[in-house]
Protein backbone atom coordinates (compact mmCIF):
# COMPACT_ATOMS: atom_id res chain seq x y z
CA UNK A 1 0.00 0.00 0.00
CA UNK A 2 3.12 2.32 1.03
CA UNK A 3 4.61 1.28 -2.39
CA UNK A 4 1.76 2.11 -4.60
CA UNK A 5 1.03 5.60 -2.48
CA UNK A 6 4.57 6.32 -3.28
CA UNK A 7 4.56 5.98 -7.11
CA UNK A 8 1.14 8.08 -7.02
CA UNK A 9 3.33 10.85 -5.48
CA UNK A 10 6.38 10.26 -7.69
CA UNK A 11 3.69 10.21 -11.20
CA UNK A 12 1.71 13.33 -9.92
CA UNK A 13 4.79 15.62 -9.18
CA UNK A 14 6.58 14.58 -12.56
CA UNK A 15 3.14 15.14 -14.76
CA UNK A 16 2.79 18.08 -13.07
CA UNK A 17 6.16 19.42 -14.18
CA UNK A 18 7.83 18.61 -11.11
CA UNK A 19 6.00 20.49 -8.85
CA UNK A 20 5.92 23.68 -11.21
CA UNK A 21 2.28 23.88 -11.54
CA UNK A 22 3.17 24.24 -15.24
CA UNK A 23 0.93 21.93 -18.03
CA UNK A 24 3.22 21.74 -20.91
CA UNK A 25 2.74 19.97 -23.61
CA UNK A 26 5.41 19.34 -26.34
CA UNK A 27 4.74 19.91 -30.31
CA UNK A 28 8.87 19.20 -30.91
CA UNK A 29 10.02 15.97 -30.56
CA UNK A 30 13.68 17.90 -30.18
CA UNK A 31 14.70 18.24 -26.92
CA UNK A 32 16.92 21.81 -26.42
CA UNK A 33 19.46 22.73 -23.68
CA UNK A 34 18.42 24.40 -20.96
CA UNK A 35 18.76 28.07 -20.76
CA UNK A 36 20.85 30.06 -17.93
CA UNK A 37 18.42 30.90 -14.87
CA UNK A 38 19.53 34.84 -15.74
CA UNK A 39 18.39 34.51 -19.67
CA UNK A 40 15.74 36.75 -21.13
CA UNK A 41 12.47 35.24 -22.37
CA UNK A 42 10.53 37.60 -24.23
CA UNK A 43 7.09 37.23 -24.23
CA UNK A 44 4.58 38.44 -27.01
CA UNK A 45 1.06 38.89 -27.02
CA UNK A 46 0.62 37.18 -30.22
CA UNK A 47 2.87 35.76 -33.20
CA UNK A 48 6.79 36.97 -33.52
CA UNK A 49 8.25 37.44 -37.03
CA UNK A 50 11.56 36.26 -36.12
CA UNK A 51 11.90 32.63 -37.99
CA UNK A 52 11.12 30.18 -35.10
CA UNK A 53 9.81 26.60 -34.15
CA UNK A 54 7.28 25.73 -31.63
CA UNK A 55 8.70 23.44 -28.99
CA UNK A 56 4.80 23.45 -27.12
CA UNK A 57 2.15 24.80 -25.19
CA UNK A 58 2.49 25.95 -21.19
CA UNK A 59 -0.17 27.03 -18.74
CA UNK A 60 -0.08 27.65 -15.18
CA UNK A 61 -2.86 29.61 -12.77
CA UNK A 62 -2.19 31.33 -9.51
CA UNK A 63 -4.68 32.29 -6.72
CA UNK A 64 -6.17 35.92 -7.26
CA UNK A 65 -5.16 37.74 -3.76
CA UNK A 66 -4.29 41.32 -2.70
CA UNK A 67 -0.54 42.35 -4.32
CA UNK A 68 0.38 45.35 -2.26
CA UNK A 69 4.11 44.89 -3.88
CA UNK A 70 6.06 45.87 -7.11
CA UNK A 71 5.11 42.78 -8.40
CA UNK A 72 1.47 41.39 -9.44
CA UNK A 73 -0.43 38.01 -9.67
CA UNK A 74 0.29 38.58 -13.46
CA UNK A 75 3.88 39.33 -13.07
CA UNK A 76 4.62 36.47 -10.95
CA UNK A 77 2.01 34.20 -13.05
CA UNK A 78 4.28 34.67 -16.26
CA UNK A 79 7.98 34.63 -14.07
CA UNK A 80 7.00 31.17 -13.49
CA UNK A 81 6.43 30.29 -17.25
CA UNK A 82 9.64 32.33 -18.14
CA UNK A 83 11.56 29.68 -15.60
CA UNK A 84 9.89 26.69 -17.63
CA UNK A 85 10.54 28.34 -20.57
CA UNK A 86 13.78 28.45 -20.15
CA UNK A 87 14.23 24.78 -18.73
CA UNK A 88 12.94 23.46 -21.88
CA UNK A 89 15.42 26.04 -24.25
CA UNK A 90 12.92 28.26 -24.98
CA UNK A 91 13.98 31.93 -26.27
CA UNK A 92 10.37 33.27 -26.11
CA UNK A 93 6.53 33.13 -25.22
CA UNK A 94 4.09 34.04 -27.87
CA UNK A 95 0.26 33.94 -27.89
CA UNK A 96 0.99 34.88 -24.11
CA UNK A 97 -2.98 35.07 -22.90
CA UNK A 98 -4.59 35.36 -19.20
CA UNK A 99 -7.94 35.12 -18.23
CA UNK A 100 -10.09 34.80 -15.06
CA UNK A 101 -10.77 30.84 -13.99
CA UNK A 102 -13.27 29.93 -11.32
CA UNK A 103 -15.81 31.93 -8.95
CA UNK A 104 -16.24 33.85 -5.86
CA UNK A 105 -13.00 33.68 -3.29
CA UNK A 106 -11.27 30.88 -5.60
CA UNK A 107 -10.54 32.65 -8.25
CA UNK A 108 -7.80 32.32 -10.44
CA UNK A 109 -5.50 34.09 -13.14
CA UNK A 110 -4.66 31.19 -15.66
CA UNK A 111 -2.01 32.21 -18.36
CA UNK A 112 -1.38 30.19 -21.39
CA UNK A 113 1.58 30.77 -23.56
CA UNK A 114 3.15 28.77 -26.72
CA UNK A 115 7.09 28.46 -25.84
CA UNK A 116 9.24 28.94 -29.06
CA UNK A 117 12.89 28.82 -29.98
CA UNK A 118 14.52 30.85 -32.43
CA UNK A 119 15.98 29.51 -35.38
CA UNK A 120 19.66 30.33 -36.29
CA UNK A 121 19.95 32.16 -39.76
CA UNK A 122 21.53 29.06 -41.47
CA UNK A 123 18.22 27.21 -40.47
CA UNK A 124 15.91 29.90 -42.08
CA UNK A 125 17.05 29.36 -45.84
CA UNK A 126 13.62 28.44 -48.10
CA UNK A 127 13.56 25.84 -50.11
CA UNK A 128 13.46 28.28 -53.43
CA UNK A 129 16.87 29.66 -52.02
CA UNK A 130 18.51 26.25 -52.09
CA UNK A 131 16.71 25.64 -55.54
CA UNK A 132 18.51 28.69 -57.14
CA UNK A 133 21.93 27.28 -56.15
CA UNK A 134 21.27 23.93 -57.49
CA UNK A 135 20.85 25.44 -61.29
CA UNK A 136 23.79 24.92 -63.41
Amino acid sequence: MIVRLAIGVVIAAVLSGCGSGVRFVRMDETKYPAKAKNAVVETFPEETMKPHVVIGTLSTEKTLDASFGDHSVYDTTVDVLKSYARQIGADALTYVSPRHVGEGGGQKLRIDATAIRYLAQSETITSAESDTTAQP
